[in-house]
């Protein structure tokens, strides 16, 4: 797992953070009080939403979808001839470029929850 970490890509994972961070910023600011436990809540409540993602996303990145892919492909372009061995080949190759972004800020986010909820930050 702690291979993955030299495919980190700074832009993706910064957007990311932005997009995800986005909802409980700004719950967190129309709230008329208690602006910290709203914060937290909707920061755990995207981080759950984020690691199911991610727990999803690591099916693919292991290749448990291939074969549907595979079949979803050359249903969709009949004149493709491209064979399954082929297409695996492709497939892995992308794979070992890919990070789990999800998994992997869904984790920090609760971790974070977690030491701002406990008055470690």
């Amino acid at each position: 797992m702690f291979k993955r970490f030299k495919n980190i890509r700074w832009r993706p994972l910064l957007v990311q953070m932005i997009v995800t961070l986005a909802y409980p910023a700004v719950k967190a600011y129309i709230s008329a009080y208690n602006r910290l436990l709203i914060f937290t809540d909707s920061m755990t409540i995207v981080a759950m939403v984020l690691i199911i993602g991610g727990i999803v996303y690591a099916f693919v990145l292991h290749g448990d979808f291939d074969i549907s892919g595979f079949v979803m492909k050359r249903g969709i372009r009949r004149d493709s001839q491209q064979t399954f061995e082929a297409y695996m080949a492709d497939r892995k190759e992308k794979r070992e470029e890919a990070f789990n972004y999800p998994l992997f800020l869904g984790v920090v986010y609760i971790a974070a929850a977690l030491a701002i909820a406990y008055g470690l930050l």
